[in-house]
């Protein structure tokens, strides 16, 4: 499919004061100040960013990045993103090209006054027709993205909610177990038979968005009995801590690692995060998924680790058994037109969202 207009720019709409176009690697410094804008909600308040190169950090999660900009032509500035991500994800024992949905973003100056919502929308409905599934999530914090998609609207696909996903951010870090790394031997196996019957786990662990990865091992007569990689993925995501409030305001001048939580950082400081990503713990034995994960915290720097997992995922109970800090996100279905949910356990990597 082609995403450049007869004339090359990418230009699919303009007036005298907007223009919608598709994103190249040229909008980096435009993406950067619209990332900087913006914050979560809630007792944390965290910048989600994407460092010096957003375009390109998209482009790292998938096989392909389908971003659109909004710009005001009269201020010659960005004031709205968002588009998919494309990357082979495991559909039904498949591998299929599913199309992650990563969210709006309006600059503060431009909430309720963008004109052409339902516009872009017909636009990037274009651009994922050759997907199998559209998803996305969006915090429990966002009341008002939640408000205003699970809302039906004419000429908007529907938001149908398919449950509740949970990321665990945890240290605790103690040796406990004898860890092997980077022997891979024997998790291809597993991608052919564990991860590919969890829908919308990444079929490809190859993506740049999992950052520079460690591959921890527990072995049991030769065979993987617990696995993971461990990943720093901040050349292409960062989390700046902006400020603490209500009970956090509190807590975050404690000194958390003692009781096995993570260490909070200091307000405007970017956190040394790592993620976890495919994480397998044979018979879903929660105390042996504590021990390794405790196990692969310790052979780590990082100040806490990420790991996230869906409400019917069989390794959450391993990680409600850690003191770790959580926040919440409801999962959707994006649907143009009306298609059967996956069923089964929901498999989506934290790392890629």
């Amino acid at each position: 499919m082609n995403y450049q207009n007869d004339n090359g720019t990418g230009i699919l709409l303009q007036n005298q004061t907007y223009t919608i176009r598709f994103a190249d690697s040229a909008d980096n410094d435009r993406l950067c100040d619209l990332f900087q804008s913006t914050s979560f909600t809630g007792g944390l308040s965290v910048q989600y960013l994407r460092g010096q190169s957003p375009y390109d950090s998209f482009l790292a999660d998938g096989a392909d990045a389908r971003i659109l900009l909004a710009i005001d032509r009269r201020a010659d500035r960005l004031c709205a993103v968002g588009g998919a991500v494309i990357r082979r994800e495991y559909l039904h024992g498949a591998a299929e090209k599913c199309a992650y949905l990563t969210g709006l973003k309006i600059h503060p100056d431009y909430r309720k006054k963008f004109p052409f919502l339902s516009k872009a929308y017909a636009f990037l409905h274009e651009a994922v027709a050759d997907c199998r599934i559209c998803y996305t999530t969006i915090l429990d914090d966002n009341q008002d993205a939640i408000s205003l998609l699970e809302k039906r609207h004419k000429n908007m696909p529907e938001y149908r909610y398919l449950g509740h996903y949970t990321t665990y951010c945890f240290h605790g870090g103690k040796k406990l177990l004898p860890l092997e790394k980077n022997n891979m031997d024997g998790f291809d196996e597993l991608m052919k038979t564990y991860f590919s019957a969890m829908n919308l786990a990444p079929a490809d662990y190859g993506y740049g968005g999992f950052g520079e990865k460690t591959f921890y091992a527990l072995r049991e007569n030769g065979r993987i009995i617990a696995c993971c990689f461990a990943g720093n993925q901040q050349a292409t995501k960062q989390y700046k801590m902006c400020a603490y409030g209500g009970i956090y305001r509190l807590v975050s001048k404690l000194p958390t690692r003692l009781l096995q939580y993570p260490a909070f950082p200091k307000a405007s400081a970017l956190i040394h995060h790592g993620v976890i990503s495919y994480l397998y713990i044979k018979d879903h034995d929660p105390d042996l998924g504590r021990a390794f994960l405790r196990s692969v915290a310790a052979d780590t720097d990082f100040s806490l680790l990420i790991w996230g997992g869906f409400e019917n995922n069989p390794l959450r109970p391993a990680l409600d058994k850690m003191r770790t800090i959580r926040y919440g996100s409801r999962l959707y279905q994006v649907l143009w037109e009306d298609t059967p949910a996956p069923r089964g356990i929901i498999g989506v990597e934290a790392a890629l969202l």
